[in-house]
């Protein structure tokens, strides 16, 4: 029997497995708070979880994709609605990129050639691409480096959230900051550290 996962349940599940990728399911209930009689209501396998964990993660990155209307300029303000979207259900997010990285499931088995391990990467690297053709960004990188520096860096400011590194408030103002000031085309001119 399969049950729907409820939003809270669903994010600290997602952080639990981000956190602990190997856990069996009773180590997955505790980590997230829960019992093991409830995760076996929502599924009674690991891999069960897994799956639905992934689906839940797709719709999230898939929203926050066509939420953040990435090819609607300026640039940089479409850079900060993606990484409001993505943050706001960053659990999510680390649940996608432990996923890939990891190979949890067989979400790489799934991935078209030329694989990046990214949800956003063919859809980045054409609005970096744009955004090059519009002289906003460096052209001396190539968008498929850009799209991957942007996820990384997002990936990496959620998860030094989660550890506590740093404050969520102000969190996608920094990273697209962080970014735009070594990708930005104005930043090809300053000089090399």
């Amino acid at each position: 029997m399969t049950i729907e996962l409820d939003e809270k349940l669903t994010r600290a599940l997602a952080l639990a497995v981000s956190q602990h990728p190997r856990a069996n399911l009773q180590q997955l209930a505790r980590a997230a708070g829960t019992s093991k009689a409830t995760l076996y209501r929502i599924s009674p396998t690991r891999e069960g979880v897994i799956k639905l964990l992934t689906e839940r993660s797709r719709r999230h990155m898939q929203q926050a994709l066509d939420q953040a209307s990435l090819m609607q300029p300026p640039f940089e303000v479409a850079l900060h609605r993606l990484a409001e979207n993505v943050i706001a259900e960053r659990e999510l997010y680390l649940f996608w990129t432990a996923a890939l990285w990891v190979n949890l499931s067989d979400v790489r088995d799934e991935a078209p050639e030329g694989y990046v391990p990214s949800f956003f990467s063919n859809t980045l690297e054409a609005f970096f691409l744009q955004g090059q053709k519009a002289g906003v960004f460096r052209i001396d990188m190539p968008a498929r480096w850009l799209a991957k520096s942007y996820d990384f860096l997002l990936y990496a400011a959620i998860e030094s959230v989660q550890r506590g590194e740093i404050a969520t408030l102000g969190m996608s103002e920094m990273v697209n900051k962080m970014f735009m000031r070594g990708a930005g085309a104005d930043s090809s001119d300053r000089a090399d550290v």
